[in-house]
């Protein structure tokens, strides 16, 4: 994120929940766009298309691959965030989410400073910025996830990296077309599993897809066996391998969890190396 943007993220605002005030909320206006929401649309280097959803507002640059299918991918949004939710058992939303389509990596330098990203999420501005185009799959379920999870819970502590990721990826739920759990199975049966160590305390260090995969599995495993209260206590608080959650330690639950995993996906000549090159957004 760049100095400039940083500065002017910040927070939405909240509508009331006072008792007797729920109805003069409900008929107030949306917050207006804030953060690297406003920054965006004030960017007159594009021609934003507005278009709403239940809960979204969404922008489309005019003439863009996302503006021709704009239907569709506005379609996907409130069942995206509709997802999310239940999975953390998170409220509504006080505000909309603006979730910006953009087309390529050069224009999300353009909005937010770095090419790296294909997808990026600011929870306090509830915004959110995919990138999609003939080639490449939007991860609007991951971005989302980032919101409603920053939305629901505030902020994580430092060094909660592979739960606030492996928590988005978990919602996405693909890798190139296939589950999480296979395609994380497969990259671990070439190179080995990413020791639970390294994932909890060095996971920005790690090879991005192996790391995203394997923390999103686990992540999901962790949602199932001890449920989304749990994990709101390590989002808040951190983990080591002695952390118990429902009477284990993160340790022998990591264990336990690849002993649950099996190969039901067994990768065609070149498939998995395509993967690795070109990631799991490739359409």
């Amino acid at each position: 994120m760049t100095p400039v943007v940083a500065r002017l993220v910040g927070a939405g605002l909240l509508l009331s929940t006072l008792p007797g005030l729920a109805g003069c909320a409900a008929r107030r206006p949306a917050p207006a766009p804030a953060g690297i929401a406003a920054l965006s649309l004030a960017d007159t280097t594009f021609h934003w298309i507005e278009r709403s959803a239940p809960g979204f507002r969404v922008h489309f640059q005019a003439g863009s691959y996302a503006a021709a299918h704009q239907d569709s991918l506005v379609g996907r949004l409130p069942s995206a965030a509709a997802h999310a939710r239940e999975l953390i058992g998170a409220p509504a939303l006080q505000g909309p989410i603006d979730l910006f389509f953009i087309e390529s990596r050069t224009e999300m330098n353009r909005l937010i400073g770095t090419r790296r990203a294909t997808g990026f999420a600011d929870p306090p501005s509830r915004t959110v910025l995919v990138m999609t185009n003939a080639g490449w799959r939007a991860f609007e379920r991951h971005e989302i996830m980032h919101v409603v999870a920053g939305q629901a819970w505030g902020p994580a502590a430092p060094g909660t990296d592979w739960l606030v990721e492996g928590l988005a990826q978990a919602a996405d739920g693909f890798c190139a077309g296939h589950p999480n759990e296979e395609v994380a199975w497969a990259l671990a049966r070439r190179h080995g599993w990413i020791p639970l160590r390294d994932v909890l305390t060095r996971f920005r260090a790690q090879p991005d897809l192996r790391a995203y995969l394997q923390a999103a599995s686990f992540t999901a495993f962790l949602l199932r066996e001890a449920g989304a209260d749990a994990l709101r206590g390590l989002w808040h608080g951190g983990a080591t391998l002695d952390t118990r959650l429902a009477g284990h330690t993160l340790a022998e639950l990591d264990t336990r969890w690849r002993a649950d995993l099996s190969a039901q996906w067994i990768p065609e000549p070149g498939q998995l190396e395509r993967i690795e090159a070109v990631g799991c957004g490739e359409a």
